[in-house]
């Protein structure tokens, strides 16, 4: 399953909706600027500070442009790994959605979790995975009674293994329902 460019998440008409300019004319206006020679806190520091686009915008703006020049591949972090994620809406509060989600990704994983947060707004639970990556499963209450769980595979280390561990990763959260309907 391969990673998603940020192109096949976030449309052009919704990027041109919402800062009054195409993808094409953002990429043109920081060609201009030199802004591939730029670190990404740059780029997004520069899109904010002199073109006033809004904060979530900018980081929207760097990343469709640093896809389009060569300089991140789709799924690829500022730092150069990759981040993956799933998610799914299923039954039952939030602490119960958790408790669901600890129990099927420590049994997939073989591992307890290193650390759970159930005070915050939205629950957590943390893995600490082998070679440095991590899982973070976050549990958001929706409507009529159910709890989005959201998934993230963090710090993997190149393309071919984000594409695996997306494919793994949905079908651990596509598993997580049957046992609460």
């Amino acid at each position: 399953m391969p990673v998603a460019d940020h192109q096949s998440t976030l449309s052009d008409a919704a990027m041109s909706a919402a800062t009054g300019r195409h993808p094409l004319d953002w990429f043109e206006l920081l060609d201009a600027q030199h802004a591939a020679a730029w670190s990404h806190a740059e780029i997004a520091r520069w899109l904010s500070q002199h073109e006033r686009v809004d904060g979530w915008w900018a980081q929207s703006i760097t990343v469709r442009f640093e896809q389009a020049r060569g300089m991140r591949a789709p799924g690829q972090m500022a730092d150069g790994t990759y981040t993956v994620g799933a998610s799914k809406s299923i039954p039952g509060d939030q602490q119960q959605a958790l408790d669901r989600a600890i129990a099927v990704f420590s049994a997939h994983l073989g591992i307890e979790p290193a650390s759970v947060n159930r005070t915050a707004k939205y629950p957590t639970a943390r893995w600490k995975l082998a070679d440095g990556e991590s899982m973070l499963v976050t549990a958001s209450p929706t409507k009529n009674a159910r709890t989005s769980i959201s998934a993230a595979h963090s710090r993997i280390s190149d393309a071919d293994r984000a594409g695996t561990a997306k494919g793994e990763l949905a079908s651990v959260v596509n598993g997580l329902a049957p046992s609460l309907d």
